[in-house]
């Protein structure tokens, strides 16, 4: 079923496997790979309806797309109608196949203006944002939601009805609430409400899965355990890009050695043709290279190099080093169980303890 076609208003995606927008990591270069190794969609990371519209540099930076990336969806957030409504204008005229409204963000400096997961308290307000974005194009829209904004007021189905009411063709849930920390198993019952709620209201509605979806026997529970049309990759994509292929039923879960380091090297190619062959270049890099070095054995030392690099070449000789290192045959997680290998939580730190979110919210 996630292998199969995915119509999105007038978009034919090619599988229900999408890659979620995230906020410091779904740049250029990792798009493409994601695309490239079977990603239904792709999303532009979350930008601020306020900087868009004050034109922010940074933030109009972040909309740049290759041009092998025909399919591109974008991500905005915004505290209210009139905003988010002139930033949908604003990225419609800049001919994005399709638009999603965060409504989920849980990040604090995001919530406390306003933004992301503050919305979900507000079931009235949400409508009238969703519709005035509605109204102001006529590309497939989408939002993204968690179940409530705490466990005390889990509100998903009226949210999801009232977003199905305003217009939306596609809505994703989040089966966790905003306080909840990814210590906290994802609800599958309470994304299956969401939809159920959702098509009450508009059978034609797509409803996307989202959370803990750490491998294609994930994806596949998500979507049998929720009646969701499809699902969103969020974390499990992390230095994990083949995820993607094994949910469009093209492969494994896991690369060999030999595939990885293929993957790894072509990915810093990419990088190095977005971002140019510098010292921060590299340094942006870093992160993707520790997380593309989970599953494999004796990366102890390969992790703290990767945390140091100062050039491109120094990363390519690393990785093709470590490479050798191993048979090449061998194939990630080979050595531990499945769950050993995805069990981190490498966004965590990232967004709740360094409070990272979108990159500016009052364009300044």
């Amino acid at each position: 079923m996630l292998d199969t076609p995915l119509q999105l208003g007038s978009l034919e995606l090619p599988n229900r496997g999408l890659l979620a927008p995230l906020a410091g990591v779904s740049d250029v270069p990792f798009r493409r790979i994601c695309q490239e190794l079977g990603a239904g969609l792709t999303y532009v990371e979350m930008l601020a309806a306020i900087a868009l519209l004050r034109g922010n540099r940074r933030t109009h930076e972040m909309l740049a797309r290759h041009e092998s990336e025909c399919v591109l969806g974008v991500q905005v957030t915004g505290p209210d109608a009139a905003r988010v409504g002139a930033a949908v204008r604003v990225l419609d005229e800049a001919r994005f196949e399709t638009i999603d409204l965060n409504m989920g963000c849980p990040v604090r400096k995001v919530v406390g203006s306003g933004n992301g997961s503050a919305l979900l308290r507000d079931t009235a307000r949400l409508e009238e944002i969703v519709a005035t974005a509605r109204a102001a194009t006529t590309r497939p829209l989408s939002v993204k939601i968690r179940l409530g904004f705490t466990a005390n007021t889990i509100n998903v189905e009226a949210n999801a009805a009232a977003i199905a009411r305003a217009g939306a063709d596609l809505l994703t849930i989040h089966g966790r609430t905003r306080d909840d920390s990814y210590a906290v198993r994802v609800s599958h019952p309470g994304i299956a409400a969401g939809v159920k709620a959702a098509r009450a209201v508009n059978p034609r509605i797509l409803v996307i899965g989202n959370g803990d979806i750490m491998s294609s026997a994930d994806a596949k529970r998500m979507q049998e355990a929720t009646g969701a049309d499809g699902i969103m990759v969020s974390r499990g994509a992390l230095g994990n890009p083949w995820i993607f292929r094994a949910i469009a039923g093209q492969g494994d879960d896991d690369p060999t050695i030999v595939e990885w380091k293929e993957i790894v090297l072509r990915h810093l190619d990419y990088h190095t043709a977005h971002y140019g062959d510098t010292e921060m270049a590299a340094r942006l890099t870093r992160k993707h290279l520790l997380w593309y070095a989970s599953g494999f054995p004796h990366v102890n030392r390969l992790r703290e190099r990767f945390s140091l690099v100062a050039s491109m070449e120094e990363a390519r000789q690393l990785v093709s080093d470590f490479a050798r290192s191993l048979p090449s045959d061998f194939r990630r997680g080979e050595d531990r169980p499945r769950e050993a290998v995805v069990s981190s939580d490498p966004k965590y730190q990232m967004d709740r303890q360094l409070d990272r979110g979108v990159g500016t919210l009052d364009g300044e």
